[in-house]
């Protein structure tokens, strides 16, 4: 009778060890190409929104207008959203956050310009629910072990959508001269992601109502019923490098023009592929050692890539600081999304990603009009310069605080 019991734990462990180590389940890819697809919608009117305010007579000040109220719902909005996807549900927050992206991409066709200033400020409910309970479900649908993979991958689906959105959207714009046209293809992507959530196996489980959620938690009102405090050490080392984000993208053609670099496409392009490759090939590296190794060799990637910007003279060069850029990116974001995740508390997942996610709208919102101020008074020496300052206060939190984030993985447990 021993040997029986003995026999059937041990098959009992055999049979579940595959489910522990597994990945790559229907629910995760599911996940994947919701991600990428939501990601197509914002891609696709993002980068023509400037140019169909100005088509409606409306000033660049407007256009900012435009921009602010998106992020300014997404950022506000988080922790509520945290709240509900916890309480009530990942899958209908998702549903949701979908929904309004491909909607409110379609409203976007009607040409009048405070509508479509409204239009994106209701679409910034929709990126705050998509990318809090996106983050959330890949938490959920991941094994411990293999977190930072999982983050790795999800990274992979939002390069290639961001990739490849922008050049599609042009492209329609200037062969049809119709925004309704773009404006519909995201429309399109939105709702496609509520049809693949549709068919995504329910993720988590919460307590209570759609309704119910509202009702105050027993907290009350408070900073901590809203904010997972654990979080936000991984949050403040997500903006040391958000903050300087906008240096490797946004003002890239400004100083290839400043330098007189024409070609300079050929960086974006280096940049996606040196992402995407890194991503899947060093997926498993971020779940060995401790989250604290992966963190600060990204930060230092990114220290190299920006050192060899202020040095960028030809497209060569700045080819060099992308894939430098790039490989920073791929290892330092994948690393704190784990964090994240592991230091959650159990039943405050969704908190814990609201928490995270809005180190990004911080970094966005601060880090381009910093830079812009710095090229002014300082020339684009002091820019980088300036970013470069984010990226060594992240590693000098990384180094104060290696108590917690040089701690080995879940994985490395596992292994153990």
């Amino acid at each position: 009778m021993k040997d029986v019991t003995q026999a059937q734990a041990v098959a009992s462990r055999t049979d579940e060890q595959p489910r522990v180590a597994t990945l790559w389940t229907r629910g995760f890819v599911l996940l994947c190409v919701v991600t990428s697809l939501c990601y197509c919608s914002i891609s696709l009117t993002t980068v023509v929104l400037p140019l169909f305010v100005q088509s409606l007579g409306g000033t660049p000040v407007v256009a900012g207008l435009v921009f602010t109220s998106f992020s300014v719902t997404s950022f506000i909005l988080r922790p509520l959203i945290g709240h509900l996807i916890d309480t009530w549900s990942v899958r209908g927050t998702l549903i949701g956050g979908g929904a309004i992206l491909g909607l409110f991409a379609l409203v976007l066709a009607i040409p009048w310009i405070w509508l479509t200033v409204i239009a994106n400020a209701i679409r910034g409910i929709g990126w705050g629910a998509f990318s809090t309970s996106i983050s959330t479900g890949i938490a959920l649908t991941s094994p411990p072990a293999r977190r930072g993979e999982a983050s790795g991958y999800y990274g992979v689906a939002t390069t290639i959508a961001v990739a490849l959105s922008p050049p599609l959207a042009l492209a329609l714009l200037a062969a049809t001269g119709d925004f309704a046209v773009v404006f519909g293809l995201a429309g399109a992507a939105g709702l496609a992601a509520v049809a693949a959530t549709v068919l995504h196996p329910r993720i988590g489980g919460g307590t209570t109502t759609f309704l119910g959620a509202f009702a105050l938690p027993r907290e009350g009102l408070s900073i901590g019923a809203f904010i997972e405090r654990p979080v936000l050490l991984a949050s403040m080392l997500l903006v040391c490098v958000t903050m300087a984000s906008p240096v490797t993208f946004a003002f890239v053609p400004l100083r290839a023009y400043d330098v007189g670099v024409d070609n300079i496409s050929l960086y974006f392009l280096a940049a996606g592929a040196t992402s995407i490759l890194a991503r899947v090939a060093l997926g498993r590296l971020t779940d060995l050692g401790s989250r604290g190794i992966w963190i600060a060799v990204g930060y230092s990637g990114l220290l190299a890539g920006l050192v060899v910007f202020t040095m960028a003279r030809s497209i060569e060069i700045f080819i060099v600081a992308a894939i430098l850029t790039s490989l920073g990116h791929s290892l330092v974001q994948p690393a704190l999304m784990a964090l994240a995740m592991d230091r959650s508390a159990p039943g405050r997942l969704g908190k814990a990603m609201a928490t995270y996610s809005m180190a990004y709208r911080v970094g966005e919102g601060l880090g381009a009009p910093l830079a812009g101020a710095l090229i002014v008074a300082f020339g684009y020496a002091g820019m980088y310069f300036g970013a470069m300052a984010f990226v060594a206060l992240g590693l000098v939190l990384t180094a104060l605080n290696w108590g917690t984030v040089g701690r080995p993985t879940p994985g490395e447990a596992i292994e153990r």
